[in-house]
């Protein structure tokens, strides 16, 4: 009895339902060809792929039984779910919003997608350092210019100190334009360094446009990290040290910083198993082009200026004496005054990219030797002075110099770049080993020895710089290993840098130790501890350093001594009077949240 009530009622629902359907079905157009219709689509959502309904599932069902019954006919049936998918499209938002690491948001049609992500990197660094740094610190590498006219500062501190630092805050933008292929890509930073002298501003540190619908030639274009050496393309969120080593901030494409302006041509890294990079950049580093440096002139066309009124010269090439030189200056940037740069690189085995260690605990091995070159002309550290000393012009460029260690280079004069580099690395189930090796050709236009002392203005030159700048070179070798995959890893680095191949006594060596860990096996989210030892020698010569500036009796250059009560003392000690070996032990300790 039961079992005949139960067909009973199908019977009446089949009945109420069936002349909806035919209702439906009457007041539709003129039915179209039979196709498959697409009951659904895979959708990515929360980090997996699962299945999305197309029509309404009761509606669905209803329809299902009405074709079973015969109710409708499969032509009915496919055009009914055309008509509601149509109208489900026609009815939703045009754009979608959503949190997938980071805040996403993107247009129906995929004609637009952006993705918003934020990153801080707090940190708490307590440091040790030996008497040098105190006397006499540090003039050479890393010395401090200060003032309208640049002067140089010897950089000196305290034995100890601890001191809590926003490292890194970044806002990144990211996403493509038109299609997947019309990528761009912007971050804005708002940190500061450790020895940031002034508050934090915000930067723009990248802006660029990537075109992707060429495998082989795919064209990058703005402000961006360029692609030369292994340690700079690689991002700071995925280093196994809280700090890069001094020493791969020096060998930098530029020798200025990491980024600069201009375009790159590359091929698909995920589609090749060789890559190549050719890139041409202004070569003066981020938001500065080489248009706004200048040479200090003296109203002669020629005639070289300075900071000081008067040519303490000899003027055999017709430069008179005496002339102010404060009122003009020369730009001097041509077309063959470019940087231009190239990288290769062979993914031997697997693809090991640019992140430092084996957070993906790789089952084989990956492995990828490369190498680059970077051509950086026309750089001017110091502009057309009659003698080394305080200067007026390019305090951006020597700034920049000095910041990423190659103070030794200031002062003299206009020098070329020729920067090469060659890198491996090797990851395996938590393993991993990197290393870099750099050589720096540095090419002065000058070739004498400059001028670093006269017996006054128009007078002859009475002390010449002991010896040319040499070249550079360094390398370093670092590895890790997860004792816990994915969760705890251990790292070690050592890096040996010498900054003048001519100086003695001037080799930096660095050796870092860290302890890192990752709670939820990204580097989304991690905790870093790293100890590190400098020790950074002070020999060796330096222009306007190691030797003291002209003296100055009533506004005119003399020979006069220091202890004279006439004489003015600026510049009569030099910086680098007492030497030594500066000791630095430093430990940070840094927390990362990346959403």
């Amino acid at each position: 009895m039961g079992l005949w009530i139960t067909l009973a009622q199908e019977r009446r629902a089949a009945w109420l339902i069936g002349p909806v359907i035919l209702a439906v079905a009457v007041t539709l157009a003129e039915p179209l060809d039979a196709l498959a219709v697409e009951s659904g689509r895979v959708i990515e959502k929360d980090g997996r792929y699962v299945f999305v309904e197309s029509q309404d599932p009761s509606l669905r069902l209803l329809m299902d039984r009405a074709l079973d019954k015969g109710i409708i006919t499969k032509e009915e049936y496919e055009q009914a779910l055309k008509e509601s998918e149509l109208y489900r499209y026609q009815t939703q938002l045009p754009f979608k919003l959503w949190y997938d690491r980071g805040f996403n948001f993107s247009m129906n049609d995929n004609a637009f997608f952006l993705k918003i992500r934020g990153r801080l990197m707090f940190r708490e660094t307590t440091r040790w350092r030996n008497n040098a740094w105190r006397d006499p610190g540090d003039a050479k590498n890393f010395p401090e210019l200060l003032g309208v006219f640049g002067d140089y500062r010897a950089n000196r501190s305290v034995g100890d100190s601890s001191q809590f630092n926003l490292r890194r805050a970044r806002l990144l933008f990211t996403g493509h334009l038109f299609n997947p292929d019309f990528k761009y890509f912007m971050q804005l930073g708002m940190e500061s360094s450790e020895n940031a002298q002034t508050p934090g501003s915000v930067n723009l540190l990248d802006f660029y446009l990537t075109s992707t619908h060429f495998d082989l030639f795919n064209v990058q274009v703005g402000q961006f990290k360029t692609y030369f050496n292994r340690a700079e393309i690689n991002n700071t969120a995925s280093m196994q040290f809280a700090e890069r080593a001094i020493l791969q901030d020096a060998f930098t494409a530029n020798g200025l910083n990491r980024r600069d302006i201009g375009l790159t041509i590359m091929n698909d890294e995920e589609l090749y198993p060789v890559n190549y990079y050719v890139g041409i950049f202004n070569g003066g580093g981020p938001l500065f082009t080489d248009y706004g440096s200048f040479e200090s002139e003296e109203p002669t066309q020629g005639c070289p200026g300075g900071a000081t009124s008067g040519n303490p010269f000899p003027t055999p090439d017709g430069c008179p004496a005496n002339q102010r030189n404060l009122n003009a200056n020369f730009r001097g940037n041509w077309i063959n005054q470019l940087m231009y740069t190239a990288r290769l690189v062979w993914n031997v085995t697997g693809r090991p990219g640019y992140g430092e260690g084996d957070l993906a605990y790789s089952e084989t091995p990956q492995l990828a030797v490369g190498g680059g070159i970077a051509y950086n002309p026309g750089i001017n550290t110091n502009s057309n002075n009659a003698f080394i000393g305080i200067d007026l012009a390019n305090l951006n460029w020597r700034r920049q110099l000095a910041t990423f260690g190659n103070g030794r280079q200031l002062g003299w004069g206009v020098v070329d770049y020729t920067t090469w580099g060659l890198d491996a690395i090797l990851k395996y189930r938590g393993f991993s080993l990197q290393s870099e090796y750099y050589f720096k050709n540095i090419n002065r236009h000058n070739k004498g020895l400059p001028c670093v002392q006269t017996n006054g203005v128009g007078g002859t030159c009475t002390a010449f710089a002991p010896g040319l700048l040499g070249n550079a070179t360094g390398w370093y070798v670092q590895s890790g290993y997860y004792l816990i995959p994915r969760k705890l890893e251990v790292a070690a680095r050592y890096s040996y840098w010498d900054p003048d191949t001519h100086s003695s006594s001037d080799l930096i060596k660095e050796f870092d130790a860290s302890i890192n860990w990752f709670p939820f096996g990204t580097y989304d989210y991690q905790l870093m501890i790293t100890y590190s030892n400098v020790a950074m020698g002070t020999g060796g010569y330096a222009i306007g350093r190691s030797n003291p500036l002209p003296n100055t009796v009533n506004g005119v250059q003399t020979t006069a001594n220091c202890s004279s009560a006439t004489a003015f003392p600026s510049g009569c000690v030099p910086l680098d009077a007492k030497g030594g070996t500066l000791i630095d032990n430093i430990l940070r300790v840094q927390v990362q949240v990346f959403f």
